[in-house]
Parts: structure tokens; sequence; C-alpha cells
């Protein structure tokens, strides 16, 4: 065998890790985005029905468990702003948003329709 093969073996092993590692990390976003999905649906579910607070606690722990597995984290807070509830899906290592419901411009267009409701109502009265 000549160095010129073993060499091209070589390459050929280190494009083959690479892929691997792309077919890894794809799985893994593709694993957190149908877990996102699957908790959002639980959560428009919960959104028409009446559930006591102890059901609404249970299956935000449920979900943080199984986003700390992803490694990621939930995030609830109220916007002060607009005392409107945020949802954020973090990545732990990262600390990039993965997902918020409602989005930024959604709590962006709330505050200012606020902002707007005030300057017309001290104009009127």
């Amino acid at each position: 065998m000549d160095v010129k093969s073993i060499q091209n073996i070589d390459s050929a092993r280190q494009i083959n890790s690479q892929n691997l590692q792309a077919l890894d990390q794809k799985n893994q976003v593709r694993i957190q985005k149908e877990t996102i999905k699957q908790q959002e649906e639980k959560i428009e579910k919960l959104k028409n029905e009446k559930v006591s607070p102890e059901v609404v606690e249970k299956v935000l722990e449920e979900l943080r468990k199984k986003l700390s597995m992803l490694n990621t984290q939930l995030q609830i807070k109220i916007d002060k702003d607009t005392d409107i509830t945020v949802v954020k899906v973090v990545d732990k290592q990262t600390n990039k948003v993965i997902r918020q419901i409602p989005p930024e411009y959604v709590l962006k267009i709330a505050k200012y329709l606020d902002e707007i409701t005030g300057l017309l109502l001290r104009e009127k009265a």
C-alpha cells in the first residue's frame, strides 16, 4: 500500500466522522423540535380547559424534566410592560433562546398598542 492510499483512507475516515457528528446534531435538534411541538399541543389543550394550578404545575414540571434531558431549559416569566406570560425554551450551554411564545415582536406590538391607547385616552380627557 502506498502513502497516497493511506492518506485517502485517513481523509475518508475524517469525513465520515464529521458526517456522523452532523447527523447526531440534526437528530438532537429534530428531537427537541418534536418535544417542543408536543408540549405546545398539551398547552393548547390546557388553554381550552379549566385546569387547576396543581395540574398546570405538574405539566410544567414534566416539561422541565424532559427538556433538561435535551440540554434545554424552560423559562416562564410575565412581561413587565404588558403583563403577558412569556414562555422561553433556552439552550443551557449557550443561553440562546430556541423558542419563545409569544415571539418578541408580538410583545413589542402589544406594548406599542398600550402606549397608543394611553395617549388617546389622555387626549380625550
